[in-house]
């Protein structure tokens, strides 16, 4: 009898509600009326290998039980890391929440989005005061004790002029940066009219972050060099610097239970709620979709571009050394 391919799944993206109190213009997510969402006890049917999970929506932490769903996810997975990504408009709820999911889950975080300064924020995530509320979240969770916090950035047409003002930002608040364009999707934004920004914009914007990044000596650091250059090169090409390797190591369960490679491709394996984890991830069709997704450019987004750079090691190192020895004779 083969082995089960489940055992190296590693990483996750879970959406555990479409609900949203946020109208992004990038995003119509909060449209999609789910009614029946997973249950705390269906988490209990994920694989026990995951090392990292994202935890997503919607908004997360409109979720009222997402605490017991923490206690299912990490009663299977004691050492799994996750990141929760929030607009941070439920400033006391957020930081409530966060404080009963520290004490099951240690290992745990937060993104909070920010995607310009003040109204440029507010008009993008279509709430009014939406930048102020997100801020003050930030510094009541910093309040309380929590370190990993990230302001998560995603450039569009609409707001790539403050990336580096938001990059800045971060830096002041003393909390990480990432960020992202704008995607297309059916299966997970449910939208496909969103528009890259200007490429001239963009790279000026991207190579400020960059510059920053090349001053500090920190690997992980260094490694975001490698995923923002990546970025450049999808926007001005549309194709990915490394190939994808969803469903190698990790899979996008949506709020309705469906399986997926990642929250771009559109074609479900299966649902946890009628099926064993096991029986969706060893079934054929999972193994033909691999192939596609190995060939994939629908993305370059964190979620995929973690294990892909995990796969190619010497490369990603080599460019990234390459970068940081010029950047001792740059002017």
């Amino acid at each position: 009898m083969s082995k089960s391919k489940v055992k190296k799944l590693k990483t996750a993206t879970i959406a555990i509600t479409y609900k949203c109190n946020a109208r992004c213009i990038m995003c119509n997510i909060w449209k999609d009326n789910v009614k029946d969402e997973l249950t705390p006890d269906d988490f209990l049917k994920l694989p026990t290998s995951l090392d990292d999970i994202n935890i997503t929506g919607g908004e997360p932490f409109l979720r009222k039980d997402i605490v017991e769903i923490v206690e299912k996810i990490t009663s299977k997975n004691p050492k799994v890391r996750l990141i929760f990504s929030s607009n941070g408009l439920l400033s006391d709820q957020i930081t409530n929440y966060m404080k009963e999911i520290i004490k099951i889950n240690p290992n745990s975080g937060i993104g909070i989005s920010i995607d310009g300064i003040g109204q440029t924020h507010s008009e993008v995530r279509g709430i009014p005061d939406a930048y102020e509320k997100a801020i003050d979240t930030v510094k009541k969770l910093q309040e309380f004790g929590i370190n990993d916090i990230r302001l998560a950035f995603t450039a569009s047409d609409k707001n790539v002029n403050d990336l580096s003002k938001v990059y800045d930002l971060a830096k002041e608040l003393g909390v990480e940066f990432t960020m992202s364009i704008v995607h297309n999707s059916d299966n997970y934004f449910n939208i496909d009219t969103n528009l890259h920004a200007d490429y001239e914009n963009l790279e000026k914007q991207v190579n400020y972050v960059i510059n920053e990044e090349l001053k500090h000596n920190n690997p992980r650091r260094l490694m975001r060099i490698y995923y923002l250059k990546g970025i450049l090169e999808y926007a001005r090409t549309g194709k990915r610097a490394l190939p994808c390797y969803a469903v190698d190591n990790a899979f996008f369960l949506d709020a309705k239970g469906e399986v997926f490679p990642c929250n771009m491709e559109e074609t479900s394996f299966g649902n946890i709620k009628s099926q064993g984890f096991e029986e969706i991830w060893d079934s054929e069709k999972t193994e033909k979709i691999k192939n596609i997704c190995n060939k994939c450019n629908k993305c370059w987004m964190v979620c995929t571009v973690k294990n892909s750079i995990i796969k190619h090691p010497l490369q990603v190192a080599g460019q990234v050394f390459l970068d940081k020895l010029k950047s001792y004779t740059a002017p």
